[in-house]
C-alpha cells in the first residue's frame, strides 16, 4: 500500500485546481512536477521550480542600471493546500523521478573491520 509518506524525496505530478491563490509566488500552470518535501494536516509541501529574486535597487531605492541588477537563486518549499489537490501521481521506479525513501537510508556509525580494537 502506498502512502504520502512514500512519496517525500520524489518527484509527482500534481493537478492542482485553483492556481490562483499560487500566481503571487509564480506557480501559474494546474499541472507540474513537483518534489515533495513533506506533508502536514494541510497539504503536501513541494520544492518551488524556480524562484529568483531580482535585486533592482540599490541600499537608497534608487533603480540599478540593468548591468548592475544581481539575481539569486532561492531554495523555497511551498504549500499545495490537500482541498486545492485534483490528483497526485508517482512514477515508481521510474529513474530521476522516484528516489529512495528518507526513511530507508542508514543513519548513524559503523565500524570498519579491524578498526574497532
Amino acid at each position: 500500500m502506498m502512502t504520502v509518506d512514500d512519496l517525500i524525496g520524489d518527484i509527482v505530478f500534481v493537478s492542482i485546481k485553483n492556481v490562483e491563490p499560487l500566481q503571487e509566488i509564480g506557480i501559474t500552470e494546474t499541472k507540474g512536477h513537483y518534489l515533495i518535501r513533506g506533508h502536514d494536516g494541510m497539504g503536501i509541501w513541494v520544492a518551488h521550480p524556480g524562484l529568483v529574486i531580482v535585486n533592482t535597487e540599490d541600499d537608497n531605492g534608487k533603480p540599478l542600471p540593468e548591468d548592475k541588477q544581481t539575481k539569486e537563486d532561492l531554495d523555497a518549499t511551498f504549500l499545495i493546500t490537500w482541498d486545492n489537490i485534483e490528483t497526485i501521481m508517482h512514477y515508481p521506479e521510474r529513474e530521476g523521478y522516484d528516489f529512495p525513501s528518507e526513511f530507508d537510508k542508514q543513519a548513524g556509525f559503523t565500524l570498519k573491520e579491524g578498526k574497532n580494537k
